[in-house]
C-alpha cells in the first residue's frame, strides 16, 4: 500500500491530471519541463512521473507566466499528419492549466453535524492542492484526528498538537510535521478534545490560534483546516482566523435541516468579531440515483444559491478506498469519478 509521498504516476496519468497534451509528453521531457524515473511495475520497469516532479512541473509553469499561454489542446489528432503536426508545436502551447495561489490562504471545512464527510474532503482537498505544487499546510482541529490519519499519520498520541500551541505555548511551528512533498500537516489526537475548558480561561481566547497561524502563514500558499463537528471555542477560533469557510453538506435531510443553523453562526461570528467571511457550500455524498439526494441538492441551490459551489461530490468506492489506504482518490484511479470531483472542488475553492 502506497502513501500519498510515493506517489507515481505513468506518462498518461500524468497528461490526464495535468491536462496537456499527451502528444507532447515527450518533448516537455526532452526540454527538462517534466522528469521521470523508471519504477518496477510487476514484471515491467516503467516510465513513472513521481508526485514531486509533478509538483515541480507546476511551480515551472508559474515561475514562467510569460512563457506558457494556456490553450486547449485536449482533442486527439485525427491523423499522423495531426499528430506530427501537433509534437512540433512549441511547448508553451501544451498545457491549459496553470492552476496559480488561491485567492483565500487560510480556509477551513466547517459543520456542527457530524458524518458530512467534512475530513475526507479535507485531506483529498490537500493533496490535491499539494500535487498541483502548492505548498500547504493542513491543520487537524478536531480530537478524533480522522485528518491525521487520512494523512497516514498513525502514531498522532506522540505529537504536538494544536492544544500545546494555545494552551501550553508551544511554538506553532514546533508542532508542524511534513507528511509529504509540499504538504505539512499540525496533527490531532483525543487530548484536543479536552482544549474547550483551558482555552476558555485563556485571554484573547478567539485570537490566539489566528496569531499563531500568522507566525507560519508565510511559509505556504494555502492553509486548510479541518474543524470538529460543534459550535465550540476553538471552530470560533479558526472562524477568526479564516478567510474561507467551507461549510461541507452531505446531500441528506438532516444535513440540510441543520444548515440553517450553521449560517447563522457564521453570520452571528461575523457580527461579533466584525470579520467577513467568505463562505462556500460543499455538496458531499452526492447519489443521482437517490431521489432524496436530488431533492437536498435542489434545495441547497435554491435557498443557498450565492454560496453553493458548482462542484458536487459524488458518493464513490473510490473515496472509501482511498481512505482506507490513507492516500490520495488519484493512487485508486486517476479517471475515476472521486478524483474528477475532487479535482473540479480544488480548483473551484482555489479560484475562490
Amino acid at each position: 500500500m502506497a502513501s500519498f509521498k510515493d506517489l507515481h504516476f505513468t506518462p498518461a496519468e500524468f497528461t490526464n491530471t495535468a491536462k496537456v497534451n499527451k502528444h507532447l509528453f515527450s518533448e516537455l521531457e526532452s526540454d527538462g519541463l517534466i522528469r521521470t524515473v523508471r519504477k518496477r511495475i510487476g514484471n515491467v520497469d516503467r516510465k513513472m512521473v513521481t508526485l514531486e516532479d509533478m509538483q515541480n512541473y507546476f511551480r515551472i509553469l508559474r515561475a514562467n507566466p510569460d512563457v506558457f499561454s494556456p490553450v486547449s489542446t485536449d482533442a486527439a489528432p485525427a491523423s499522423a499528419q495531426a499528430a506530427e503536426d501537433a509534437t512540433s508545436q512549441p511547448v508553451a502551447a501544451a498545457t491549459r492549466f496553470i492552476p496559480q495561489p488561491p485567492k483565500n490562504k487560510i480556509q477551513m471545512l466547517y459543520n456542527v453535524k457530524g458524518g458530512t464527510g467534512k475530513s475526507t474532503l479535507a485531506a483529498q482537498y490537500a493533496m490535491r492542492a499539494s500535487m498541483l505544487g502548492l505548498n500547504v499546510l493542513a491543520i487537524d482541529l478536531d480530537g478524533q484526528g480522522h485528518l491525521t490519519v487520512n494523512l497516514d499519520i498513525l502514531d498522532a498520541h506522540e505529537r504536538p498538537t494544536i492544544y500545546d500551541v494555545l494552551i501550553n505555548d508551544l511554538p506553532i511551528a514546533n508542532a508542524v510535521m511534513n507528511v509529504a512533498p509540499g504538504l505539512d500537516l499540525i496533527p490531532a489526537n483525543l487530548g484536543l478534545c479536552n482544549i474547550e475548558i483551558p482555552l476558555n480561561n485563556k485571554p484573547r481566547r478567539e485570537y490566539r490560534l489566528s496569531e499563531a497561524i500568522k507566525k507560519i502563514a508565510h511559509n505556504y500558499d494555502l492553509i486548510i483546516a479541518d474543524t470538529n463537528p460543534a459550535a465550540s471555542i476553538l471552530n470560533s477560533s479558526m472562524l477568526v482566523a479564516t478567510n474561507l469557510v467551507n461549510v461541507v453538506c452531505a446531500t441528506n435531510p438532516l444535513s440540510f435541516h441543520g444548515m440553517s443553523l450553521v449560517m447563522a453562526t457564521i453570520e452571528g461570528m461575523e457580527r461579533e468579531f466584525g470579520h467577513e467571511l467568505q463562505v462556500k457550500i460543499i455538496p458531499n455524498m452526492y447519489d443521482n440515483r437517490e431521489v432524496i439526494s436530488q431533492e437536498v441538492l435542489g434545495e441547497l441551490r435554491s435557498q443557498f444559491s450565492e454560496f453553493c459551489t458548482k462542484a458536487v461530490v459524488n458518493r464513490s468506492a473510490d473515496l472509501n478506498e482511498a481512505t482506507k489506504r490513507r492516500t490520495s482518490v488519484w493512487d485508486v484511479s486517476t479517471k475515476g469519478v472521486a478524483a474528477q470531483d475532487i479535482n473540479s472542488l480544488t480548483e473551484e475553492l482555489i479560484r475562490n
